[in-house]
């Protein structure tokens, strides 16, 4: 015997014609990273990753993207195929069953890995190639597979035990499902119903219905008392308790034969997959019934029609998997916003989607300003559409309307783009109202007046005035603004009107203008114009206008002509525009802009919740003052995709907010292998080469996922979050040796925190040379190097105190050697001769150079160095004094001209003695008219000095010496060498003198002596 519901099926029809709008999902297929298209099952795991078993893999799901395992990857190679044909999560051990078409597996969740059947259970071997249709547990350590071919497998991990049930020839490919319902185990066998009960050993098998055969059974629910049985031939039936009782069986009538899948969402309504006719939403407490079926036109309807698989979340999301199309998503939270738009498919929609102007007529009747379409009667309580002939077109083009507004006989004006309609209502017909002046043409606003029979009308030429009862126009008066053409850039968008006849224009290039039109006043008000020249919009509320602009929105108080506040929407860099301002039930504004609707608290003047794409919004741009509240609340915002409707006191905030994931870590741009779960990892210790650390995360919060937000700090490093935003990755570069601890928290949609936050320990390990025994041991070496440093610091101070006091004497050595006294007493002997002699001026002359002699040689004897212009003035000096004893020498002294005889430095009194030494040795009795040249020369990075005679040489000098003449006291050549060398250690100089006869050079002839002197330049 078999029931149907007919009264239930009579109301459920007519439930069904009215019904609201369709169900919308999101969709996801492989262009948003699945594996594949046709996904046979559903699960969640304890974090709140989905999963998705394809006929071509393994998908997690993170909010973010998906991660594919399959058997040729690393991560999916325990998998025992790549068809995946069920997915069961086992709360109590953490553990997701994997049963695929060759087999079943294990993923762990502690450890974020695979693992087959043996590796955990050996004696249930026989599962790792086992054809899975579906598992599930109804009981701790208790497991049921049902197979393609191997009847029912009843695992227990308790006890080791395995055994197989209608596994004979003819039941063993008919087991379909299995499902606990009020405590009885219930088994779909091809048509019949069985029952398995528990004994002592072992559960023992009985028919449900000893005489009642079901269409073949592909799927059983259990909800609340009732036992629901899908078919695959005649649809769905509905079992009452006692379950015994066949008068209890039921048939429900929904339009759909194949039925391929059951779940139950959070609402208590049953979610009923179809084979090829979509999904029925079924509410068993009013018998009410929702569809959902795939629409080529909108990207919001179900994927495809052919459904097979549902589960229902722990947010109470619905997710849906199709063939042919992936998954399909019901949020409850995300299409909350009802959208009027073009459906090509249904007669009587929206024409246009390009809506500029939504009016409300005094009878409630709905008017729509369309781009394209011109004027549309919208007819809300049937969502149907009716074009007003005779608007759409002006002349050959379409027509734009822009606004409208109604007269005191319910007639309405129509600014338009082709110039000022009426339409009455009455007889529906459409009437032009042409005019000469230039305001008669390209309208986009009017307002009829409240205290004037007459239509104000603002048109790209500027405003003016249409008078209703003569149906003439009239130009603004010039005396308005002083001289003619002043309205010309005032170009309107929006018109209204006050108290005492005053009109405030919204207009593009003077920001918002007031005008009286009984007194004439005008004004611009210029403390909005100092924000935006372009305003759209205005709102009234009491004392103040909300004022929408190209910079935001300006609350301005007109009483006391002040800004209150100026509102800027958004980011920084996001657009500032925004066109339409309305107030909902609850005293809230909400604002149209370029990206979405913002909702702003009147008191604080924040933005409290920004709406998009990934709230419901079908589109995120509007248009200018397009925007209406009905008595109901509701409010009605127009733009480039249609009508955005919704009641702001329906919308739904979602309060589920769980604590974020981390879900993988790269080091140094390497993946990162924890060895377990990223998520439940707590702290990693990495090497000081390990710095460069890039941390990816999650939150599995599913509602409109698009809009969680992430914010996060390192403490040790920074101790201020970052800026909430939606991306999922942190970097971090360059991290020096330390402890370190990376806190995250998240937001979801509506702006709700995690109550928690997730924390990852990071310590880098400091280079050895950085540890502490290393820098103990380098304090005790640096130590011992100061203490040899000051050693060595103090020989160093001796010997060159040793060194200056060799080098004092060694410069008092030559200064007796130079100036000794016998050519002292000479030199004081010629001058007294030349007084005696009754020579007084020659005398003088002489007396005066050689006191000149003293005093520069003094003089030097005190410094290290001197100029080249004193070396050669002394030199100089000294030769005029030499020739008062020998007359008869010549002499020369030269310099190179690149030479700055000012800058460059020589060692003081250290060329004399060699001229000094040419003249006493390198002369003799019978010759003293020798040639002496002195050159100063520049070598390379050195001063070249060079003393030359033309006497009897050196080597003639020593014989005489040996064979005893000893008329000078020679100043010795060891003398000078060491001299040198003292001046080579304590300047570190590189100072060489060079002696050679004549006789032993090549370059040379004749006799004579030639010294060379080598001194770096000082």
């Amino acid at each position: 015997m078999r029931c149907s519901i007919t009264l239930a099926s009579l109301l459920l029809l007519l439930a069904a014609g009215a019904q609201p709008g369709a169900l919308s999902f999101e969709n996801y297929a492989s262009e948003q990273g699945l594996s594949q298209n046709s996904c046979y099952s559903i699960a969640q795991d304890d974090l709140g990753f989905m999963w998705f078993g394809t006929q071509d893999g393994l998908n997690r799901y993170d909010g973010k993207s998906f991660k594919v395992l399959l058997p040729q990857s690393g991560w999916g190679s325990k998998l025992p195929a790549h068809y995946i044909s069920s997915l069961f999560f086992d709360p109590d051990k953490k553990m997701l069953w994997i049963g695929t078409i060759r087999g079943a597996c294990i993923y762990h969740s502690a450890g974020d890995s695979l693992m087959r059947i043996s590796e955990l259970y050996p004696f249930a071997a026989m599962l790792e190639t086992a054809s899975v249709k579906k598992i599930v547990s109804f009981k701790t350590n208790e497991y049921w597979i049902v197979t393609y071919n191997k009847g029912l497998i009843w695992l227990n991990t308790k006890t080791r035990s395995i055994k197989s049930f209608f596994d004979n020839d003819d039941d063993r490919n008919n087991v379909n499902d299995i499902v606990l319902h009020k405590g009885t185990i219930v088994v779909a066998l091809a048509g019949r119903l069985m029952v398995m009960r528990p004994g002592t050993a072992a559960y023992t098998v009985s028919p449900l219905y000893n005489n009642y055969r079901f269409p073949e059974i592909k799927t059983l629910f259990s909800f609340d008392d009732m036992l629901w049985v899908g078919t695959l031939t005649e649809g769905c039936y509905t079992i009452r308790e006692p379950l015994g009782n066949i008068a209890n069986i039921l048939r429900l009538e929904i339009n759909a034969l194949g039925i391929g899948c059951f779940t139950a969402d959070s609402a208590g309504n049953i979610w009923i997959g179809t084979r090829g006719s979509g999904i029925i939403r079924y509410d068993p407490r009013t018998g009410q019934i929702r569809s959902a079926a795939h629409n080529k036109y909108d990207n919001r309807s179900l994927g495809k029609n052919f459904v097979l698989s549902l589960f229902c979340d722990r947010q109470g999301i619905v997710w849906c998997g199709v063939s042919g199309n992936g998954v399909a998503k019901y949020d409850p939270l995300r299409y909350q916003f009802g959208t009027v738009s073009n459906e090509p498919s249904e007669d009587g929609s929206l024409p246009d989607n390009m809506i500029f102007r939504i009016y409300r007529a005094a009878d409630g009747e709905h008017y729509i300003g369309t781009q394209n379409s011109g004027v549309v009667k919208w007819d809300r309580p049937t969502h149907r559409f009716q074009m007003q002939a005779g608007t759409a077109k002006y002349g050959p083009s379409n027509n734009t309307i822009y606004d409208m507004t109604e007269d005191a006989q319910g007639n309405l004006w129509i600014a338009s783009w082709g110039g000022l309609m009426q339409l009455n209502r009455q007889s529906k017909k459409i009437s032009y109202k042409p005019g000469t002046l230039p305001v008669a043409q390209k309208l986009y606003a009017l307002i009829k007046l409240k205290n004037a029979d007459s239509l104000f009308i603002a048109s790209e030429n500027g405003p003016g005035f249409f008078s209703i009862r003569d149906e003439k126009w009239h130009a603004c008066p010039d005396t308005i603004l002083g001289h003619s053409g002043r309205w010309s850039p005032l170009t309107g968008r929006y018109l209204y009107e006050g108290a005492g006849s005053e009109l405030w224009i919204c207009t593009v290039g003077a920001g918002l203008v007031r005008y009286n039109y009984k007194t004439q006043a005008f004004e611009v008000i210029k403390p909005i114009s100092d924000i935006s020249m372009y305003v759209r919009h205005l709102f009234p509320d009491g004392d103040r206008f909300w004022v929408a602009t190209d910079n935001g929105v300006v609350v301005y108080d007109f009483k006391r002509k002040q800004v209150i506040k100026h509102i800027t929407p958004g980011p920084a860099e996001a657009s500032k525009v925004c066109y339409a301002i309305q107030k909902d039930t609850e005293g809230f504004f909400w604002v149209s802009t370029n990206i979405g609707l913002y909702r702003i608290n009147p008191h604080s003047f924040e933005i409290q919740k920004h709406y998009n794409l990934g709230n419901g919004l079908s589109f995120l741009e509007y248009n200018t003052a397009c925007a209406l509240t009905d008595p109901d609340g509701t409010l009605l915002f127009g733009g480039v995709g249609g009508i955005t409707v919704f009641n702001p006191l329906q919308l739904r905030q979602n309060h589920f907010s769980p604590v974020p994931l981390i879900t993988a870590v790269k080091i140094n741009e390497a993946a990162w292998q924890p060895g377990g779960n990223p998520a439940l990892i707590k702290r990693i210790t990495l090497n000081h080469t390990q710095n460069f650390i890039a941390i990816y995360f999650a939150v599995n919060n599913f509602s409109n996922e698009r809009n969680n937000q992430f914010s996060y700090r390192l403490k040790g490093l920074n101790e201020h979050w970052s800026a909430p935003g939606p991306a999922n990755i942190a970097s971090f570069t360059g991290l020096p040796p330390g402890k370190y601890v990376f806190e995250l928290k998240s937001a979801n949609s509506d702006g709700k925190w995690s109550n928690g936050i997730s924390t990852l320990g990071i310590t880098i390990l400091a280079p050895w040379w950085q540890t502490g025994w290393f820098r103990g041991g380098m304090a005790l070496l640096l130590a011992g190097a100061v203490f040899l440093l000051v050693r060595r610091r103090e020989r160093s101070i001796k010997k060159e105190a040793t060194l200056m006091k060799q080098t004092a004497e060694a410069e008092m050595t030559a200064l007796r050697a130079q100036m000794n006294p016998h050519f002292v007493f000479n030199s004081l002997n010629s001058i007294r001769e030349m007084i005696l002699s009754n020579e007084n001026k020659e005398a003088s002359h002489f007396l005066g150079k050689f006191a000149g002699l003293i005093r520069a040689t003094l003089d030097q004897s005190g410094k290290p160095f001197v100029s080249l212009r004193q070396t050669i003035d002394h030199l100089t000096r000294y030769i005029e004094m030499e020739q008062i004893r020998n007359g008869e020498f010549t002499s020369r002294i030269l310099a190179d001209d690149d030479l700055d005889p000012d800058e460059v430095l020589v060692p003081s009194m250290l060329v004399q003695p060699f001229v000094e030494n040419a003249l006493w040795h390198g002369t003799t009795a019978g010759r003293r008219n020798i040639n002496i040249r002195i050159d100063f020369k520049k070598q390379g990075g050195q001063l070249l000095c060079i003393v030359e005679d033309d006497g009897i040489g050196i080597r003639q000098s020593l014989k005489n010496k040996v064979n005893g003449s000893k008329t000078h006291h020679s100043v010795g050549i060891e003398n000078i060498a060491k001299r040198i060398r003292l001046l080579n250690e304590k300047y570190a100089l590189s100072c060489s003198v060079h002696i050679h006869d004549k006789a032993d050079l090549d370059s040379y002839t004749g006799s004579g002596t030639v010294v060379q002197l080598l001194l770096p330049f000082q």
